[in-house]
């Protein structure tokens, strides 16, 4: 007579189970894959960076370059279903691209600030002054004069 029930003995309850290492297939043992999403997240820290420095070349444009790669490295992990945080990694596209964009903007009108104050004059000055400190420092003071001429205050002290 077969009986369909283990043999009496003492059993774990329920919870108390030992845990395995993974599953059975075809007779091989396989561990869960864990997913490699540290790329995106790299993306996502080096974005955010790359907006909070853009004001930087080194902050805006480089950080922001560098996020948009490893954005797309932790995409492509996510379409192939190695990682799961393919919304991160997009987030540090878009990021990235938008650091960039402003890094660049802010640079173009800087320079354009910097020569509308004198700056492309004050640039020979300093080269015509060479290693002479005090040229160096009336052409210092030259400029800060323009400076205050355009943008200054107005109002008597």
């Amino acid at each position: 007579m077969s009986n369909d029930y283990p043999p009496p003995g003492n059993y774990p309850s329920p919870g108390e189970y030992p845990q395995q290492g993974g599953y059975q297939q075809g007779g091989y043992e396989q561990q869960p894959v864990t997913p490699k999403n540290t790329v995106g997240t790299v993306a996502l820290v080096l974005a955010i960076l790359g907006v909070l420095f853009s004001w930087t070349i080194v902050g805006g444009i480089v950080l922001g370059l560098i996020a948009v790669v490893l954005g797309f490295i932790g995409r492509s992990r996510y379409k192939k279903r190695t990682a799961t945080n393919g919304t991160v990694s997009l987030v540090a596209i878009i990021l990235g691209f938008v650091a960039a964009a402003l890094s660049i903007v802010l640079v173009v009108v800087g320079v354009g600030l910097f020569n509308a104050v004198g700056g492309q004059d004050f640039t020979d000055c300093m080269t015509n002054a060479g290693s002479d400190s005090a040229a160096q420092q009336q052409c210092a003071d030259e400029f800060q004069q323009n400076v205050e001429n355009q943008y200054g205050d107005s109002t008597p002290n």
